[in-house]
């Protein structure tokens, strides 16, 4: 059967106000503008969770995640991207109750009017990267491009009438992070985390943090070792990754997390979830992520890799 398709941005701009209220769910506290709800995927006592109903996005203050209502119903169903969005065009065919705390007389029309100047439009998407991007990648990160070209775009978009240009590594959802050749990190919509299937059999999943982490091992260790792998692109979105490592009855991982407070909070998350995760930072402890550490390495400090045994080559 061949899968249905559905419009990103008509699911999109479904007022999370009103799914909510369909689901029985009702603020807590209202104000002008926004609302806070005790969070409906959690035990939350304090009301943690912002729903902005101009922006029609929603912000949870207890677990630092949020996003469009396409988050919200992979949060609250412990489901994929997908299946969100076709729960949510099932919902659309029936109306939603409106309300009068936040259903104000031509809310798009007010949506367009405080639509932010810096939404980033898509120009072109490109195979080869220009010349300074792949020195960036080079250079500054210790990238093999023979092997990472395949995984990289060129992204051209524009923003309040100027013109950009990045690296993109696409995610599972259609969207792309973005990294320019100085500190310059972005998205575009939608956010998400990328699969990649990789290709030596029998291996276990590997999660990385960000892209450039990913593509460090790659580096290392050569396409043809890559275990299939999960990029988060965001540690506020693990719980998508315990959803698709669920889907697929995956119970075990090796995790090439951050060595900081964050990582260690989507480590311990992926344990909660009844995952088995091999923590890998042990084996660059002294450095700040996977790909400080790979530099290191090529930048003359003669720490050696660990052996096959040991660590990373396993």
């Amino acid at each position: 059967m061949k899968p249905r398709y559905y419009d990103l941005q008509h699911i999109k701009e479904i007022p999370i106000g009103d799914y909510l209220h369909a689901c029985g769910i009702e603020p807590a506290k209202r104000y002008n503008g926004y609302a806070l709800y005790h969070a409906p995927y959690r035990e939350d006592h304090n009301a943690s969770l912002k729903v902005d109903f101009r922006q029609n996005l929603w912000h949870d203050y207890g677990t630092n995640q949020g996003g469009s209502i396409i988050d919200l119903v992979m949060r609250m169903q412990g489901c994929s991207a997908y299946k969100a969005m076709a729960h949510l065009a099932e919902r659309k065919a029936t109306p939603f109750t409106s309300f009068s705390f936040h259903r104000e007389a031509h809310i798009g029309q007010r949506r367009d009017e405080q639509q932010p100047n810096n939404t980033r439009r898509i120009l072109s998407i490109s195979e080869t990267l220009p010349l300074h991007l792949q020195s960036y990648l080079r250079e500054v990160r210790g990238i093999d491009l023979a092997v990472a070209s395949p995984y990289l775009r060129h992204i051209r978009y524009e923003v309040g009438g100027r013109e950009y240009s990045a690296i993109g590594f696409p995610n599972r959802a259609g969207g792309y992070e973005l990294r320019g050749d100085k500190t310059f990190k972005g998205t575009i919509a939608p956010k998400d985390i990328s699969v990649i299937a990789g290709r030596a059999s029998n291996a276990p999943l590997c999660i990385f943090e960000g892209f450039v982490d990913f593509l460090s091992l790659l580096t290392m260790k050569g396409e043809e070792t890559i275990s299939p792998s999960i990029v988060l692109n965001s540690v506020s979105i693990i719980h998508r990754a315990v959803a698709y490592l669920h889907e697929n009855g995956i119970d075990s991982v090796r995790a090439f997390l951050d060595n900081d407070e964050a990582g260690r909070k989507a480590l311990q998350s992926l344990r909660s979830a009844g995952i088995k995760v091999e923590d890998m930072s042990r084996h660059y402890a002294r450095y700040k992520d996977l790909n400080e550490y790979h530099v290191a390495q090529r930048t003359g400090q003669k720490q050696v890799i660990p052996s096959r045994k040991r660590g990373l080559g396993r």
